[in-house]
This record gives C-alpha cells, structure tokens and sequence, in this order.
C-alpha cells in the first residue's frame, strides 16, 4: 500500500450542542468554558484522538508532560503535535463502571506512577499554593458562595491546616471515572484527558477531586495501597491540598455556571473541631 493511498477518516467527539453553547457565550455570555475540540482520526485501520486547542503554548506543555512519561502505560502514547494540536494514540480498553476494590486499587497504581515521577518536598512559602487558595476562598465570599462569616473562618483554616512543607510534582488533576480506561492489552489503567496531567502541581490537589466525587468511601484503602508503592506520604499534605481543590473547583463552577458543583456545605467538613 503506498502513501498516498492510506485513507483518513475523522469523527468529531466535541458534542456539536456544546460548540455552539460555546460560540454563543463568546458572543453574548460571560461564563468560562472550554474551547477545545475533540476528534477520533482512522488512519490506515490504526485509531488516535486528535485534541484541537486554542492556544500552541497549551499543546507544547501537553507534549513536554507526556514526554517526561516516555513509553509507560499511564497515559496514551504521543504521536505528534502541531501548533495548536495534540494527537496521541487511541487506547482500546474498557471504561469504568461499578467502583469496587479492585478499580480503587488500580487507581491507586496509577496515582503511584504518577507521583513517583520526580517529586520534590519544598517550602509551602516558596510556592503561589497558600496564596491561590486565599484568593479563591476570598472570591467565593465575594460573589456569595460563601457567607461572609464562613469565608473568614475557612481562610483561618488555611492558615491553620498549611503545612510548612509541601511535596510538588506530577499530578492527575481530573480523575473522573470516565477519564480512566482499563487498556486492553495491559489490563491497567489508563488516564486518556491527556489535558490533565499537570507538572509542578500540588501532590493530592488532583485526589481531591476523586475524593469529592466518587472515591470517598474507599479512602482508606486507596491511600494505603498509594503509600504502599513508595511514594511520598501525602497524609499530612492532604487537608490543605483537599481544600485548595475544593476552593477552586467552587470558584470554577461557579464561573462556569456548572451550578451542581456549587455547594457551599461541601466546605463544612473543614469546619469541625
């Protein structure tokens, strides 16, 4: 078969409501939303996502990341960026459904081979963490999601609950389920929001979302199958790095009028003596 007879064929995956949601909004709204467009690319029977941003420096991060990941099987291989575009190869798996021990544990082995990649204790002082989380809980009793006495009182938390040292380094920071992929050929899982895999982040800022959504209930068995692997021990980070996701995610959603993440009693748990 020759070159230039290898057909390409392209489906869009960016549900067309939410493109035009999103030129609407450009146009006449003001909340924030994504940009990006999504597509599944068949090439000669082979299958890759092609992620279409609005911005090259956001495609060179995502290239920088998932190089520094090499050939692991933590996230989908890279095959190429171009100015504003990422294509990285399609996993075949299976996707999440019922969460059982066996998931959360998997979870965990991710999480592992995330955060063992180059992570390093510094100074909370020297890092914008302390300060990014002052300033979204100021903007949440700003605009009302927080009463004003609640807003006071959780920035007192911050000062108390803020560790004089924090670990940083590689972290996941949107696992929703539908993120993951159990591989076909591996059997682990794979995180395929290529987007989201961060670097020089808050170790646990990403858990915090998987904490608040659906890992809760089997806290105790993820953190120690995490700490079993040898990774840093992010028990005492935790509750800082819990609470700097929950104050941006709330200022998020409310920004992007994602309502059902709004929720000022998500913030009493930090409140208990």
């Amino acid at each position: 078969m020759s070159a230039n007879s290898v057909r390409f064929k392209q489906e869009l995956r960016t549900s067309r409501k939410r493109v035009l949601r999103y030129w609407i909004s450009r146009l006449f709204g003001s909340r924030l939303q994504k940009s990006q467009l999504m597509y599944f690319v068949d090439v000669g029977g082979h299958r890759y996502k092609r992620v279409v941003l609005r911005d090259s420096w956001l495609a060179q991060q995502i290239e920088t990341n998932l190089e520094r990941f090499g050939e692991s099987d933590l996230f989908p291989r890279l095959v190429t960026t171009y100015e504003h575009e990422v294509w990285v190869e399609f996993v075949e798996g299976e996707g999440i459904g019922q969460v059982d021990e066996v998931v959360v544990r998997g979870v965990a082995d991710f999480y592992a081979g995330v955060y063992s990649r180059a992570p390093r204790q510094v100074a909370l002082r020297s890092t914008p963490f302390a300060s990014r989380l002052h300033r979204d809980l100021r903007f949440l009793g700003e605009v009302g999601v927080l009463d004003a006495e609640k807003a006071e009182r959780l920035l007192g938390v911050a000062k108390r609950i803020a560790p004089e040292q924090v670990w940083i380094g590689f972290d996941y920071t949107d696992p929703v389920l539908k993120n993951f992929v159990v591989a076909r050929d591996t059997g682990r899982i794979c995180a395929v929001d290529v987007e989201s895999l961060e670097s020089d982040q808050l170790l646990g800022f990403g858990l915090g979302k998987a904490f608040a959504r659906w890992l809760a209930p089997q806290r105790e068995v993820f953190l120690d199958q995490l700490l079993a692997s040898g990774t840093p021990d992010l028990r005492a980070n935790l509750p800082f790095a819990e609470l700097s996701f929950l104050a941006f995610w709330s200022k998020q959603g409310f920004l992007e009028h994602k309502w059902r993440y709004v929720d000022a009693s998500h913030f009493d748990r930090f409140l208990k003596d």
